[in-house]
């Protein structure tokens, strides 16, 4: 009886073909990034029946549900490859490294061939032992990303969550698939900035997130399947939350965007080793806003702005975010 360890696990992706859902895998394997942890969520949904004449008050038999497999990973990024899977399309310049990220809506295909308007993918999760037929290797095809929050804190890596909603799930125990990993340091507290509005650097803030949520309900029909046909997006919803050491050079700026309900454009910038980043926000609102008034320390500003539409340009090493 061998235990299987955390050192020898391995999350990869791989982008599918231009049918939905096959669950393929081509010849190159994706690495995500500096990935800390994976939780999969299989859910049988079971069937509790109970009826009349059983004479007790137990369950009497059970039904198989329809299975939903969901899940939420969360990496130290490299790059940004799932920035636009979240957000929509991800287009190439003629300048090698430079991806422009858009949305897309649910008349927009994301590539040709394609009946849907965000990109799928496959998970393949590895609890590697190293020996033959004894992995336990658990593989998700058909996977839409469902949220995507970036978080930008002072003193620490910038960090991704990455919730997900996929079709399929197996369980195998071949070996396991082999993929580069990258050697670029990851994105940095240090490399990142808030502007509120674009051009306005707010270089007191300790923390700020920026989350996408595509809000995808499970595609379930009676087609003879306890699958889901489709992950289906529905409206989308960005949220950018910023804390502040609050400041006089602009705590009353804020707080008077809030009350008159200013609408602004805004945009997250990092820029390091890996390569840069440039989210624009455009048509913000604050939402919330709270400014405690503590009987020691620092007083600290928060606030929850509501972008009405995002994009996002990105230059690093990668020539291509979208190969195959």
């Amino acid at each position: 009886m061998t235990k299987y360890f955390s050192d020898q696990n391995q999350l990869a992706f791989f982008f599918e073909p231009d049918t939905y859902g096959t669950g393929s895998q081509p010849a190159n394997p994706q690495w995500i990034g500096l990935v800390q942890e994976h939780t999969p969520d299989e859910t049988t949904n079971n069937i509790q029946i109970r009826y009349q004449g059983s004479t007790d008050r137990n369950v009497d038999t059970f039904a198989n549900g329809v299975l939903d497999y969901t899940g939420i990973f969360n990496y130290f990024p490299q790059d940004w490859k799932f920035l636009g899977n979240a957000i929509g399309s991800i287009d190439e310049t003629a300048a090698a490294g430079s991806h422009v990220i858009s949305e897309t809506n649910n008349d927009d295909l994301i590539y040709a061939g394609s009946t849907h308007s965000l990109l799928s993918f496959t998970l393949e999760d590895t609890n590697n032992l190293g020996k033959a037929n004894q992995q336990f290797t658990r593989t998700f095809g058909g996977a839409m990303v469902d949220s995507l929050t970036a978080t930008f804190a002072q003193g620490e890596v910038v960090n991704v969550d990455i919730g997900y909603m996929a079709q399929t799930g197996s369980l195998g125990s071949g070996t396991a698939i082999t993929v580069t990993p990258t050697t670029t340091r990851p994105y940095l507290f240090s490399d990142s900035q808030i502007q509120i509005p674009s051009g306005t650097v707010y270089d007191n803030a300790t923390t700020f997130s920026f989350t996408v949520n595509n809000n995808l309900e499970p595609g379930h029909y009676l087609n003879g399947s306890r699958e889901i046909k489709e992950p289906l997006p529905m409206n989308r919803d960005y949220e950018l939350g910023v804390t502040l050491a609050m400041d006089s050079d602009n705590a009353r700026t804020l707080y008077n965007h809030y009350i008159s309900g200013t609408i602004f454009n805004a945009m997250i910038q990092s820029i390091g080793t890996p390569g840069s980043l440039f989210v624009v926000m455009s048509g913000c609102k604050i939402d919330d806003m709270e400014v405690p008034s503590p009987f020691e320390g620092a007083t600290e500003q928060t606030a929850t702005i509501i972008p009405s539409s995002v994009s996002a340009v990105v230059h690093d090493s990668i020539v291509n975010y979208n190969a195959k």
